[in-house]
């Protein structure tokens, strides 16, 4: 396994991963989407910080991939805003469906962890997870990840306790 900018080739196997996704009602994480834009085009226009939405800030998508398939994405955001120190940190990551519960999650995130020390210029990073999402909790503590705190969020009359984690790489 090894974690990549995202490829072309890899493409179609991302697409099967997107659908699986919504078969299966995930909403944890949604793999990155954009409609007619080319994804890749899109992507790299994220990264340099090109035509970004309100309250967005520039990131980094990759991708891990097995043999010929797409197994997960990772987006590193390049700092953080008020609402990202609140809920979605500087990193972002979902799992394959049909490939959860393999270790691929730790494994990811891992090789993410190095990817922002080592391109980013990263030092420490925080993650972010629901209080009942016990697989991202285990990824992140598996990765080392110090809870913080625990704070409440909310949104539409709709509230939820959310985890702080920060990780120094």
């Amino acid at each position: 396994m090894e974690l990549i900018k995202p490829d072309r080739k890899y493409y179609h196997s991302f697409l099967e991963a997107v659908k699986e996704y919504k078969d299966n009602n995930v909403t944890t994480y949604h793999f990155f989407e954009c409609g007619t834009q080319d994804i890749f085009i899109r992507m790299k226009e994220l990264e340099e910080g090109i035509n970004l939405p309100d309250g967005w800030v520039s990131g980094t998508y990759l991708w891990m991939v097995d043999g010929g398939e797409f197994v997960g994405e990772v987006n590193i955001r390049h700092k953080l805003t008020e609402n990202l120190l609140n809920m979605g940190g500087h990193i972002g990551y979902g799992v394959r469906f049909s490939r959860q519960n393999e270790g691929i999650g730790t494994k990811m995130l891992s090789l993410a962890l190095e990817y922002a020390r080592d391109n980013l210029g990263l030092y420490k990073v925080l993650l972010t997870c629901n209080d009942d999402n016990y697989a991202s909790i285990k990824v992140i503590e598996n990765n080392n990840g110090v809870l913080q705190d625990k704070i409440c969020n909310t949104n539409d009359n709709y509230s939820w306790i959310t985890r702080r984690y920060w990780i120094y790489l």
